[in-house]
């Protein structure tokens, strides 16, 4: 399928593409903290041929895909992918031009999944699969609880049809069946969460979030002392551990920051290299995630493990002895 490039932007005002196959970085970059993320840095037509892009709802807008899927006017022969989650009420047709509407095709089932063909917006122009899963309750009542507590901050009453919606995942994609099956989809779907734990990563343990100065050009040399870090770490990660399916970032991360002192006298005494092959040495080894069977890892999921939702242990009732 080529590179899976998953982009996503935050109010943290860092911006930055990964691709999910290799371990590539796209950025990061720096902007405006309430800049929309539409309009970011990271340019599509950037995006290779043939690759398959995945981001989150903060890109979602139809000319956006239809540019993705078709390229621009310089590109005429570019064939790029995209799964998308749905975006509420936005306009769905039949080839003959007639409105889909949802409430009459969304299966009812939990674990049921539906999937039928569309053309997206109110022009028409782009054929996509739409794929609906019904989620568990307690999952649609997670999503409410977060949607519920997003519309509060800002200080909005929550939409009824997105909260309607929250009981199933949709999905849209230009992928077709030949070479993505319904399952494989909702599969690509989790492949975005990995650059938010990579972002998470970041800030919680690389603290890029954080500064110990007021002074704003002190602060602004701290974050990019810190991007710099961590943009080395990716690259050591990916050097030494992208290659396994089942490998922790997490663990990886840690061995980094462990012998990021030996680092620094290898390159005064002229011995990088050698502390850099023992250092990938040593994440080749032993920085693996560990197989869950409840909830399994996104790396057991890609490697053949069915994709279920966890079905939860009934409660046991502990009885006093009399």
């Amino acid at each position: 399928m080529g590179a899976v490039q998953a982009r996503v932007q935050r109010p943290s005002s860092c911006s930055c593409g990964f691709d999910v196959l290799r371990g590539e970085l796209h950025g990061p970059g720096l902007e405006q903290g309430r800049r929309n993320d539409k309009r970011g840095p990271l340019a599509l037509w950037d995006l290779p041929d043939g690759c398959l892009y995945v981001a989150d709802l903060g890109f979602f807008g139809v000319q956006r895909l239809t540019t993705i899927a078709r390229g621009g006017p310089d590109q005429p022969a570019i064939k790029r992918y995209f799964v998308s989650r749905y975006q509420s009420k936005t306009v769905l047709q039949t080839r003959s031009g007639h409105r889909i509407e949802l409430a009459g095709i969304l299966p009812q089932q939990v674990g049921q999944v539906g999937e039928v063909g569309a053309l997206l917006g109110q022009a028409g122009r782009l054929l996509v699969r739409v794929i609906m899963l019904r989620v568990p309750t307690e999952v649609a009542d997670q999503r409410r609880a977060r949607i519920r507590e997003i519309a509060q901050g800002q200080g909005r009453v929550p939409d009824e049809e997105v909260l309607w919606l929250a009981d199933w995942t949709i999905v849209l994609t230009n992928v077709p069946r030949r070479r993505l099956s319904t399952e494989q989809v909702l599969l690509i779907l989790r492949l975005r969460w990995q650059i938010e734990r990579l972002f998470r990563l970041w800030k919680e343990h690389g603290s890029i979030d954080q500064w110990r100065s007021k002074k704003p050009w002190r602060i602004l040399c701290e974050v990019y002392a810190k991007l710099a870090a961590m943009v080395l770490q990716q690259w050591l990660i990916q050097l030494g551990c992208w290659q396994d399916p089942h490998r922790s970032l997490f663990k990886a991360a840690q061995v980094v920051r462990r012998e990021a002192g030996r680092l620094m006298v290898a390159l005064y005494k002229a011995e990088l290299e050698e502390e850099l092959l023992d250092i990938l040495r040593c994440m080749r080894s032993g920085c693996r995630l560990n197989p869950r069977k409840t909830c399994p890892n996104t790396s057991q999921f890609l490697v053949g493990t069915p994709l279920v939702w966890p079905q939860r242990q009934p409660a046991t009732e502990v009885k006093g002895l009399t």
